[in-house]
């Protein structure tokens, strides 16, 4: 006879229960998904939005990444919907990524430094989990950089602007000002002149004024001037000599 079968041991009621919850039981699916940038093509300063686009089922938390692993030496925050704290940051967390209910990222004022990969795990309710991973670019605005300027096709290089030549115009202005500055010094020049020779002859009329009278003062006066009477010599009309007459009847 042969030895008892395996089915045939107590231990049958286990091993089927347990193929049953292998079968049966609730699998732990991975799926991925597209992540959009909005917009699609963000400059500095922008803010920007990392969509995630799920079905309706509610999310248990989710989590961001900045880098290529998605470990906890790259993840920006988790995030955990409907309690009273629900974001909780991560090492790479800048102060400007705020999680979405959505399981969205809000980027506010992007950088240049912003550019690169990001990752997001979500877990949903009741299970299973999604992946996503997009490529964020940040440029920077033509208003920033200025135009460029481009050398002539045929010339390789060019003077550098601070050592070009200076245009016919700048060279005309800087003729008429230097030509109105030197009218003025020598307008200036001679008014000077004019006034050392009109001060000359002032101080030689002086001159010749001092010597007739070097003081140029009046003699005091007496005090007897006043009191003592004042006369006067005056010729008597008698003694003025008359002239002869004539008599005209001896007269011939």
């Amino acid at each position: 006879m042969g030895g008892p079968c395996f089915w045939d041991t107590p231990y049958k009621g286990v091993l089927f229960a347990g193929c049953l919850l292998l079968c049966w039981g609730p699998h732990t699916v991975v799926c991925t998904f597209v992540v959009h940038v909005i917009p699609e093509a963000p400059s500095v300063g922008q803010n920007v939005t990392l969509s995630v686009e799920v079905g309706l089922e509610p999310l248990r938390h989710f989590d961001w990444y900045r880098g290529q692993l998605a470990d906890g030496s790259t993840r920006i925050f988790s995030y955990f919907p409907g309690q009273g704290r629900p974001q909780r940051n991560g090492v790479q967390f800048t102060g400007r990524e705020v999680g979405l209910p959505n399981g969205s990222l809000l980027l506010w004022g992007a950088q240049t430094n912003d550019s690169g990969t990001y990752r997001v795990a979500l877990q949903l309710v009741p299970h299973g989990n999604e992946k996503g991973t997009v490529e964020l670019r940040v440029s920077v605005p033509e208003t920033i950089l200025g135009p460029r300027t481009l050398p002539p096709p045929d010339s390789d290089t060019g003077p550098p602007p601070s050592t070009a030549a200076p245009s016919t115009p700048q060279v005309l202005g800087w003729v008429v000002a230097g030509v109105v500055v030197g009218i003025l010094l020598i307008g200036a020049l001679g008014a000077v002149v004019i006034y050392h020779l009109v001060l000359r002859r002032s101080d030689l009329a002086g001159g010749s004024t001092g010597k007739l009278d070097p003081k140029g003062k009046k003699p005091p006066r007496s005090a007897r001037d006043d009191t003592e009477p004042i006369y006067e010599v005056m010729e008597s009309p008698l003694e003025l000599p008359q002239p002869e007459r004539r008599n005209p009847q001896t007269d011939p």
